[in-house]
């Protein structure tokens, strides 16, 4: 039978319940992933990785009131399980920055492991002197005594600075990422360390205020916000840690509006290269049509692209470099003529410029994406529109 109190306390408990759940939850599906990784005992991203998951989950395991409470009798120490909680936060945040570098490819600063020996030990030492004296209680957001004060504000600093790396490196990833489904990954990491670093922030404050005035108005403001922001943490964590598959169908939309951008800054800037390397071909096609495809047409608008590249770095000679109009005709075998004046002289040279700035040896996407840069730079320095012109694209393709 449940009764007022048991309601009370799943009312009181019930977002460490389930987050707590989840926690494990990442850290069971992903620990037959960390045991098949042949290189989890020297220490792959895979282990590290794993390790966070499953230091937290320990740490929120711990925070719920009554498992907190059994743990302390199991062990004959009181609020052994405070400190057993902030230990395990120090370590998951020090073996997910470790993998980060892993990540990075860069070597782990030596300051990594020393910081996260002297914050265990300084938490060590404080519990020893003054918390294990103190009467166990379910809330640990209003420090009572200055033991308390350091206690907390130890592991709310050291998580802090630490949650910096994987910020860091979650976004720098997600910016260099190509394929859409590997980025959205990195964005939900970035969001998991952006909303602990939050959370942190805010406990640094709160615990400050709480110790100077235990009524103090910011109680009823902060710990709501602390409330969301471990739930939104939580949430992200367990996103991360989803199988590539769902984050590949979940990528598909995503994937088709960068191809669609894509196509729309390449036509973009090949309809400012046809008036002065006129195409060989042209033609109109149905967006329904180009929209079925869009590799394709992507692919197409490179092509035509190239072509007006090559022919643009043969008019160098006729024009003194771009700089003069050419004193006879410009004309290409199998093209029309181009009529040039001041200003599409001056239109060419920028073109000219700005196409030579990309490599055209990289892989498709990223070349897809070295254009868009180009076609951006040329609109804004030419600040001239381009217009999908109703249901039809103006396509110009070399044969």
């Amino acid at each position: 039978m449940i009764t007022s109190s048991h309601w009370d306390w799943f009312r009181h408990m019930w977002d460490k319940v389930v987050i707590a759940t989840l926690a494990w939850f990442v850290t069971i599906y992903k620990f037959d992933a960390m045991r098949r990784d042949g290189q989890w005992r020297t220490g792959s991203v895979t282990f590290y990785f794993w390790a966070f998951s499953l230091f937290t989950s320990i740490g929120l395991t711990l925070m719920i009131w009554p498992v907190y409470l059994a743990f302390d009798r199991l062990a004959g120490l009181a609020n052994l399980g405070w400190l057993v909680i902030y230990v395990s936060f120090a370590l998951a945040i020090y073996f997910i920055s470790a993998g980060c570098y892993i990540v990075l490819e860069q070597p782990k600063p030596r300051l990594m492991s020393w910081s996260l020996l002297l914050t265990v030990v300084v938490l060590t030492i404080v519990y020893a002197v003054g918390i294990v004296t103190l009467p166990e209680k379910a809330d640990h957001t209003v420090p009572e005594v200055l033991a308390e004060v350091i206690f907390m504000e130890t592991i709310y600093i050291y998580i802090a600075v630490l949650c910096a790396i994987p910020m860091f490196t979650f976004i720098r990833l997600a910016r260099h990422e190509q394929i859409v489904s590997a980025r959205l990954r990195w964005l939900v990491g970035f969001f998991a360390s952006f909303f602990s670093f939050v959370v942190l922030l805010i406990k640094i404050v709160l615990t400050v205020l709480a110790f100077q005035n235990p009524a103090t108005p910011a109680l009823t403001i902060l710990y709501p916000l602390i409330t969301v922001g471990i739930v939104a943490v939580s949430i992200f964590i367990t996103l991360a840690f989803l199988p590539n598959k769902l984050y590949q169908a979940a990528a598909r939309p995503f994937e088709f509006l960068d191809k669609l951008l894509a196509l729309y800054e390449l036509k973009s800037l090949q309809n400012r290269l046809d008036p002065l390397c006129p195409p060989v071909v042209t033609g109109r096609l149905r967006l329904k049509d180009v929209l079925g495809d869009l590799d394709y047409h992507l692919y197409r608008a490179l092509i035509a692209i190239w072509d007006a590249k090559k022919t643009l770095s043969g008019y160098v000679g006729l024009t003194h470099d771009l700089t003069q109009l050419p004193v006879t005709a410009i004309h290409s075998p199998g093209r029309a003529l181009a009529e040039w004046d001041a200003q599409k002289l001056q239109q060419a040279r920028l073109l000219h410029v700005s196409l030579q700035t990309v490599d055209d040896e990289q892989p498709f996407t990223a070349l897809v994406k070295s254009y868009q840069r180009v076609s951006r730079t040329v609109r804004r320095k030419l600040g001239v529109k381009f217009s999908l012109g109703g249901t039809a694209l103006d396509v110009a393709y070399q044969s």
